[in-house]
This record gives C-alpha cells, structure tokens and sequence, in this order.
C-alpha cells in the first residue's frame, strides 16, 4: 500500500518545499498549482530525489 497526499500550491514556495519533504518520507504524491511551469519544476526536483508524483494545473479557488 502506497501512502498518498495531494498538495495545492506546489507550483513554488512552501507547497514545493511541503512536497519536497513528503516526496523525502516515500510519499506519493499529487501536485496542484495555478502555474504549469512551476508543477513541472516541482515534480522534476522530486522525481531527482527519488520520489514518486502527478501533477494537475488547476486553480482551486475555482471549486
């Protein structure tokens, strides 16, 4: 069984460094943000260290 978080604000900041840091424990993960750009540099720097995840741009204040 995989533990599996979902994070918003990946896309930088404190939602890349709380990815980062779940990414470091084995987590997989799913990434949100507004920018595009920003997820797939997050997700490259996870995918570096080893660690598992998708990402979906979106805006979550939309829902």
């Amino acid at each position: 069984m995989h533990n599996r978080i979902m994070i918003t604000g990946a896309g930088s900041g404190l939602g890349r460094e709380i990815a980062l840091r779940w990414a470091r424990e084995g987590w997989q993960l799913a990434l949100s943000d507004v920018s595009d750009s920003g997820l797939q540099e997050t997700l490259r720097l996870v995918r570096e260290g080893g660690g598992d995840g998708f990402v979906q741009r979106c805006d979550v204040r939309d829902y």
